[in-house]
């Protein structure tokens, strides 16, 4: 599912940026190192539970999940005109995670 990879590739991020390798980040879940691979790369759906130790071990807000993290691409984007055309994208992308993490859908969106 999209959604999946949405958010593996927001994860993915967040540890890289945090200096923490995958190996290390599966160690510290408690998850074997190809378990991780697939969260990050959308082939399997992460848990609640899990997103949350994530939370903690990356030392971020849950927002953080669910937010664009290029903003070299963001602004570049902007300077073109198409910002509100990738807010939009994001939001999407957002209610799409949260509609997995929660399992319903939200009527009107």
């Amino acid at each position: 599912m999209e959604e999946f990879k949405i958010l593996g590739r927001r994860v993915k991020y967040l540890r890289m940026d945090k200096g923490i390798t995958q190996t290390k980040m599966a160690e510290l879940l408690g998850l074997s190192q190809t378990n991780l691979s697939n969260m990050e790369s959308g082939r399997t759906a992460i848990t609640t539970q899990n997103l949350f130790k994530m939370q903690g071990i990356l030392n971020c807000k849950m927002a953080d999940f669910f937010v664009d993290f290029d903003d070299e691409a963001e602004e570049a984007t902007n300077a073109k005109g198409d910002g509100a055309v990738k807010q939009a994208i994001e939001l999407e992308d957002a209610v799409q995670i949260l509609r997995l993490l929660k399992g319903v859908e939200i009527k009107g969106v």
